[in-house]
């Protein structure tokens, strides 16, 4: 494993002439570069500390480390556009039941109608799986995926319609992901409280691996964490597959990212 630092700002001349000097080049204004956490990260953090520069940080795992999880994080190989009108945020309305749903937090939203894309999925190329922007915990596959890899699992599916036509999409398919009961080991984990709706979210945990169960989740094959994580007014759960499926979207070429868990 290692770690990895997005590192972005409004760069003036000074800190590009320090950036050079450990071989780093960025241009004059807004910028951003990727920095392996090494001996050039620790001797430039005091820097960054210092000129207040963003960074975001991300974990790449080995295919050893992959291999030897019994559970991964599944992270979506391709945001395929937008639901219905996202300018008006319409489709909370339509495709949810939001009855439980806080503004602040996001948290709350159950799915109660199909989806409507704002135009048909260009499946070329590999392409078989996608998210949606916005919407990163549900799946969509190509129907030919859902029948060879899904069906047989106890996978259930759900159609997905073209906005405003209100027309079946023919090859595409919504995965319906069940939700473990299970709780994760979370206890050291940063968290907040939504000061309107008093529930518990998690931040995302983008770096190291990723928190164990406390107890067995059984053996379905892709199922959702019942807790929410994110930050602002988004909120999702996370996504987790077993190492069999795994192995299967691999050998069917399936690009996806993934974390395994501890």
């Amino acid at each position: 494993m290692k770690n990895l630092h997005k590192i972005f700002s409004d760069w003036n001349k000074k800190q590009i002439a320090i950036l050079a000097k450990h071989n780093i080049k960025v241009e004059i204004g807004y910028d951003s570069f990727w920095l392996e956490e090494n001996d050039i990260y620790r001797q430039l953090k005091p820097y960054f500390d210092e000129w207040g520069i963003k960074e975001t940080v991300i974990s790449k795992f080995s295919v050893e480390e992959e291999n030897a999880a019994k559970l991964l994080i599944l992270l979506s190989p391709w945001a395929n556009g937008y639901p219905m009108n996202d300018y008006d945020r319409s489709y909370i309305k339509t495709t949810y039941d939001d009855s439980n749903y806080c503004n602040t937090c996001g948290m709350g939203l159950k799915q109660k109608e199909p989806f409507r894309l704002k135009k048909e999925p260009n499946w070329g190329g590999s392409k078989k799986m996608f998210s949606l922007n916005w919407i990163f915990d549900e799946l969509f596959v190509k129907e030919e995926l859902y029948e060879i890899l899904f069906k047989g699992k106890g996978i259930n599916s759900e159609k997905v319609l073209l906005y405003k036509k209100e027309t079946v999409i023919e090859d595409t398919i919504q995965l319906v992901l069940p939700v473990t009961e299970v709780p994760l080991n979370l206890e050291d984990y940063p968290y907040e409280v939504c000061k309107d709706c008093n529930r518990l979210r998690y931040n995302f945990i983008n770096k190291g691996f990723f928190p164990s169960f406390k107890d067995d989740v059984g053996d379905t094959p892709i199922f959702k964490s019942k807790e929410w994580f994110g930050t602002g007014a988004n909120a999702r759960k996370y996504i987790f597959v077993s190492q069999e499926l795994r192995q299967q979207l691999v050998k069917l070429k399936i690009n996806a990212g993934y974390i395994p868990c501890q």
